[in-house]
């Protein structure tokens, strides 16, 4: 466990012998940390109602195996967003709120970000590297962002890369193709 003093907020990957896709995301917020699995809350409801035509947060139907070949890591097993964390003063917040911005290790790093980011990042591209035999989903530019700078692409099986389903993107006209996309990618 990366941050001791968090690990009440800690939400762990959704992973399986018989993962056929791994989506990756970028952080669980208030509703993963209650659920206890990744992409429980609103994101979650549009991605199975997009994908499966179901009413049940994604992550919910992959913690209970309703669908079972499907598998879900979030970069940081942590929130990322001070408002998903009760005493949002603890010291670590401010720095994941930068880390938000930019998953990267930092050139000049004046605030220290590195000693955060760094550890982060090592321990997503350790988790996400046991997979390189399947298909990954990418979600949203975080999620681009921190796998672009830790692994190599040409190492992984199959890589799409598809928007944030935050905010109805996945409902959006212009992402229309890559959903679609999306849907024959995980048949």
């Amino acid at each position: 466990m990366l941050y001791e003093s968090l690990k009440d907020y800690f939400v762990d990957d959704l992973v399986y012998e018989n993962s056929e896709v791994v989506f990756v995301l970028e952080s669980p917020h208030t509703q993963e940390v209650k659920n206890g699995y990744p992409v429980a809350g609103k994101s979650g409801n549009d991605m199975s109602k997009i994908l499966f035509g179901l009413d049940e947060a994604f992550g919910k139907l992959i913690y209970e195996q309703t669908i079972k070949n499907i598998a879900i890591i979030n970069v940081s097993n942590y929130p990322l967003q001070k408002s998903a964390y009760q005493n949002p003063q603890m010291r670590e917040l401010e720095q994941f709120e930068k880390i938000r911005q930019n998953p990267r290790l930092r050139k000049y790093d004046k605030d220290g970000i590195n000693a955060v980011v760094k550890p982060m990042m090592e321990d997503f591209s350790k988790r996400l590297s046991k997979h390189k035999d399947i298909k990954i989903v990418l979600c949203g530019n975080f999620a681009m962002a921190a796998f672009d700078s830790v692994l190599n692409e040409s190492q992984f099986k199959k890589i799409l890369r598809v928007p944030h389903p935050s905010f109805n993107n996945w409902k959006k006209e212009k992402y229309k193709d890559v959903i679609q996309e999306l849907k024959s990618f995980i048949k």
